[in-house]
């Protein structure tokens, strides 16, 4: 398959490695040198491109998008997230209803997580006869030598819009689609700028997701447990991951109304000479008991080449861009901004996925 990338920054990059793996033919497009092309309208044979991705900053998706269909109006794009700013939502949704031949999805890398999937099938065979109680979700990495070289600079998602959408769709996996739809038109009852949101409902259990940039660990008891490197157990302690770090402290946990604790780490090898980025453990918890399971694969190729085949089967005019994420992570960005936000903003959430 010939296959364009526009933008081959950090994440560009990681596309172009996986697909060329993988034996397609790579062809990139970027402005700031050492791509292919300049501009897509540079591209030799566009009528010969089977796929698209879009990797550029989110400021410029749109503009991207809209070129790319302007010139072949059945394009196949896999679009990086967020898919743009909350403002060109509406624009963005115009555009793709303007080529009813084209077909785009919004790289969903835990959606199609081998680890995820696990997680859930594990608290859905639990869940039949226990209630959960509480979803706890934590993301937390220090961004802040990123943010000095001009990444993960995100102006107007904030906070969210770093790791929210990835925490999502863990969350999608573990709620049926009514109660997801429930949640993300519930206001929450907390929204800090760390950014931790709380959320409880009549038809929901609590539900608890936590991101921060600056390193700041929410949770380190719900899966600190499974770090067994000296350098983890560091930060740890300290509930923080300091300045230049590259420990990431991803978690699930569900509890159950028994106490039993269904828990997915991601990475908890971070420390030791294994491959942690690829190595991940669901574990199984109560007060007599503990298993768990180890699980290896890496998230973004495999969600990557999972939707270029969903890009190859869909209809035309498939657009998977998850609109009622991207709003509600935008009214989260604005409830931190302004202090609070109106329940009418999350009301309108979850008719649109």
């Amino acid at each position: 398959m010939r296959i364009v990338i526009v933008g081959i920054g950090a994440i560009g990059s990681r596309h172009a490695a996986c697909l060329g793996r993988a034996g397609h033919e790579v062809v990139t497009v970027d402005r700031n040198g050492n791509a292919d092309f300049e501009r897509v309208a540079g591209i030799s044979g566009l009528s010969d491109v089977d796929y698209w991705v879009v990797a550029t900053p989110t400021a410029t998706h749109l503009a991207v998008v809209t070129d790319i269909l302007r010139r072949r109006p059945d394009a196949r794009v896999l679009l990086e997230k967020p898919a743009c700013y909350p403002a060109e939502l509406a624009d963005l949704a115009r555009t793709l209803r303007r080529h009813p031949r084209c077909r785009v999805v919004v790289n969903d890398v835990y959606a199609y997580s081998e680890a995820v999937r696990r997680f859930a099938a594990t608290v859905r065979r639990f869940g039949r006869s226990d209630p959960i109680r509480k979803i706890t979700v934590e993301f937390t990495k220090n961004r802040e030598l990123d943010v000095v070289h001009g990444r993960f600079v995100d102006t107007r998602y904030g906070e969210a819009g770093y790791e929210y959408f990835h925490m999502l769709s863990i969350l999608r996996s573990l709620l049926p689609g009514r109660q997801y739809r429930s949640y993300l038109r519930t206001h929450p009852a907390l929204i800090t700028s760390e950014m931790r949101v709380r959320t409880v409902g009549a038809d929901l259990p609590e539900i608890e997701l936590y991101a921060s940039s600056a390193g700041t660990i929410a949770f380190p008891g719900l899966a600190g447990f499974a770090f067994p490197a000296s350098v983890a157990k560091r930060y740890l302690e300290s509930s923080r991951i300091p300045y230049g770090a590259d420990m990431r402290y991803r978690f699930a946990d569900v509890e159950f109304s028994s106490g039993k604790h269904v828990t997915l780490v991601f990475e908890p090898c971070y420390g030791t000479p294994v491959d942690y980025k690829n190595n991940h453990v669901v574990y199984v918890r109560d007060a007599v008991s503990s298993d768990h399971y180890p699980i290896s694969g890496n998230h973004f190729d495999d969600a990557v080449l999972r939707q270029l085949d969903l890009l190859r089967q869909a209809d035309d005019g498939t657009a998977l861009i998850r609109l009622a994420e991207h709003r509600f992570m935008a009214d989260l960005s604005m409830a931190v901004s302004t202090g609070g936000a109106s329940h009418d903003n999350f009301a309108r959430q979850g008719s649109e996925e």
